[in-house]
């Protein structure tokens, strides 16, 4: 069993994945659904979920912080630690690194190397399956590299910026 805390659409939500004889079973709230993987690799797979397959990329930011593709959705699925509390995102803090959470096409560059950026600030839109993801500063401090531009296609996981605390 897995615990998780889920943020999606800015509210925070804890999920639970359960595990028996190859079935999974996602809680999240008051709702619960099981599915099945099909296949799997390093960056993702297909399950099936209501009789239809879907195709999923995976992206680890760190121990504690999942990012999960599903049909043009990215979600950010936090680990619960133990005592209830989820940790942030250490390692992406602590570098700075701006990472594709998904394959897709960078659409806009927001910001320049030197630029001062605040928490949360749009550094960069990407977009995935006619939809569009907004990757923002996870905290406040100078753009220190931009290594894409607009029209490039991205792999998941691939570093796009870097900012640094100043």
């Amino acid at each position: 069993m897995s615990e998780f805390h889920w943020r999606i659409g800015g509210k925070d939500i804890q999920a639970r994945v359960d595990e028996r004889d190859g079935r999974f079973s996602l809680s999240a709230g008051d709702r619960e659904v099981s599915f099945s993987v099909l296949s799997r690799n390093e960056s993702g797979g297909w399950f099936t979920m209501n009789g239809r397959n879907y195709e999923f990329f995976v992206y680890h930011q760190n121990k504690d912080e999942t990012m999960v593709w599903i049909g043009g959705r990215t979600y950010r699925l936090d680990r619960i630690r133990k005592g209830g509390h989820s940790e942030e995102a250490s390692t992406t803090q602590a570098s700075g690194e701006i990472r594709s959470p998904m394959p897709g096409k960078i659409l806009r560059v927001e910001v320049k190397a030197g630029d001062t950026v605040a928490k949360q600030q749009t550094l960069l839109i990407m977009e995935s399956m006619k939809m569009e993801t907004p990757l923002t500063a996870p905290f406040a401090g100078r753009v220190v590299s931009v290594s894409c531009q607009a029209g490039q296609t991205v792999d998941m996981g691939e570093i796009l910026a870097a900012i640094e605390k100043v």
